[in-house]
Parts: C-alpha cells; structure tokens; sequence
C-alpha cells in the first residue's frame, strides 16, 4: 500500500483491511497444507507490521502484544486472526468431515491409503504419508482431547488398535501376548 494511503488509515480501518483482506490471502493454503512454524510466525508478522508501521517502512512501537491483539473482542482483543489457530481450524474442518462422511468416495480413498487396519483417526500413522495427510493428523492430534466416544454397538471398536491409556495402543504391546487375537 502506498505511503500516503497509509497515513489515511486510522487503527480501526487498519484492522477491518488486515480482517477483511489480508489475513485471508493464505486461506486457501492453509486449509489444506501444515504450515511451517517460521511461515506461520512470517504471516503474523507481516500482519503486525501492518498493523503498527506508518506504511513507509519506519517502524513503530507495537502498543500490545500480538497474542492479547489476536484474542477475540469480547476478551478484550482486536479480533485479528492467529495464523497458526486458523490453520489449525481449518485442518481441523476435515478431521471433522473424516468421521461425520461415512460413504463418501473421498473417504473411502483415504481409508484404503491410509487408514489400513484400524477405522480410529487418531490412532493412525503419519509415516509415508502426503503433506496433505499429515497436516490433517496434526490436527486431529491438537483435537482428541476434544472428542469422546459416544456409546454404540461396538462395530467401531477396535481392542487393539484404539488408543486407550493418553497415546499409547494395545497392539504393540499386548497384542503378540494373546492368544486370541481376532477378538477385536
């Protein structure tokens, strides 16, 4: 943006640019690809600086720390997006459509390349994985803490592969041990 447009932007309209336009630039990206950390500190960065710079390259003083800018309005933030939350978020949205879609052929597909032997989300592997995959098991890792089991029928259950005590599965452990193993 220009110097002297800059200069014409008060604080409010610098923040309804930055929710508008510029934090939604990566959107697209972010919802499909983990971003590196140091992308993500970049984007916020560039992001602050828009924010607090006169728009001709000097610098100013930032007046609150990015974390208090980025909180919602109503916890007495700015309401700027976080980078690195709404890629989270955004990765998140699939972990959600993975187990709300049953039958859908995108699912199958996944399930028959990734998904091998145990119909759990969080209990499965990242190794030789796309980036795709692993952005996504990133985000269902950062979200098992919100899910629970809901009581059913037990088709889904899975003794050895589930993960029941923090990360750990049975499998590895147990699994060698048993005498019956098709129990599952």
């Amino acid at each position: 943006m220009a110097g002297w447009r800059g200069k014409l932007l008060s604080y409010s309209a610098r923040i309804v640019l930055i929710k508008t336009c510029i934090a939604s630039i990566p959107v697209y990206l972010l919802s499909f690809f983990k971003f590196p950390r140091w992308a993500l500190d970049l984007v916020n960065s560039q992001l602050a600086h828009c924010l607090w710079s006169d728009f001709e390259g000097n610098r100013k003083l930032h007046l609150a720390n990015w974390h208090l800018v980025c909180m919602k309005k109503e916890y007495g933030g700015l309401g700027i997006p976080n980078i690195k939350n709404v890629n989270l978020c955004l990765l998140g949205t699939w972990v959600r459509r993975y187990t709300q879609d049953g039958g859908k052929i995108w699912r199958d597909i996944v399930d028959s390349k990734y998904i091998k032997r145990s119909p759990n989300i969080f209990a499965s592997s990242t190794q030789n994985t796309s980036k795709f995959w692993q952005g996504v098991m990133w985000a269902a890792k950062a979200l098992k803490f919100g899910y629970r089991w809901q009581i059913g029928d037990g088709t889904k259950i899975r003794l050895w592969e589930d993960i029941w005590f923090v990360s750990t599965v049975l499998a590895p452990v147990h699994y060698l041990s048993s005498t019956r193993r098709d129990c599952s």
